[in-house]
């Protein structure tokens, strides 16, 4: 399931970070060829990810006009949570149900790396390991098609589900929700499993949204 990012989505996690942070304030003109020339690639890649990008409601997309820097709006961002965490949740309990026991072994060993690096609040490792814990469910559900739709997601949601980790409060919160799910799959009881990640999921979001706010970052919330 671990598959190399691609430069297309190297560069709009960078930008992202760079949006989210305030380095590129709203209304910040993202001009393609400057950037291919930074990034050190062709117009192409740029391009995909400022398109990324605007999926995300990070940058307004002007047909002929170039790109911009968009405000971040907390209503769009409540949404992908909310889709991240059901196609998650959907994960979680085809995994409790279907994974085999090879799959269920490498899971724990996932689990407990991430659960370390989490008591560590080692916030290096943090977002690699868990990225593979999160993966690692999406392998055991044996849904090819829905494990690609929401590694896509994910991956476009990655600076902001990695920000959370900024916050103090939430490698324990995130080590205790992990702990539920793990239970739940370990019990191969789907339906507690999709609830635990659904929760877990939602609780990301909110946690991006206080980092946001402490952070000081202009949030559009009509």
């Amino acid at each position: 399931m671990d598959r190399p990012r691609t430069r297309t989505d190297q560069i709009a996690g960078d930008l992202a970070r760079a949006i989210l942070s305030g380095e590129l304030p709203t209304g910040t003109r993202l001009d393609e060829h400057s950037l291919a020339q930074q990034f050190g690639v062709s117009r192409t890649p740029v391009r995909e990810a400022l398109k990324q990008l605007g999926g995300l409601s990070l940058v307004d997309v002007r047909p002929h006009r170039g790109a911009v820097v968009a405000g971040v709006h907390a209503t769009h961002m409540g949404e992908f949570f909310e889709a991240l965490g059901e196609a998650e949740a959907i994960c979680a309990r085809l995994a409790a149900i279907k994974m085999s026991g090879v799959e269920r072994d490498r899971l724990e060993e996932v689990y407990q790396r991430c659960d370390d690096a989490l008591a560590r609040e080692d916030r290096e490792v943090i977002p690699v390991v868990n990225r593979e814990f999160h993966e690692a469910i999406y392998a055991g559900a044996h849904n090819a098609f829905l494990a690609d739709t929401v590694l896509i997601l994910r991956r476009k949601l990655a600076p902001f589900t990695s920000a959370q980790f900024r916050l103090a409060e939430r490698p324990p919160a995130s080590k205790r929700e992990h702990a539920v799910v793990m239970a739940a799959i370990r019990d191969r009881n789907g339906p507690a499993a999709e609830e635990a990640m659904r929760r877990h999921i939602l609780s990301v979001g909110r946690a991006w949204a206080q980092w946001a706010s402490e952070a000081g970052l202009e949030v559009a919330t009509d």
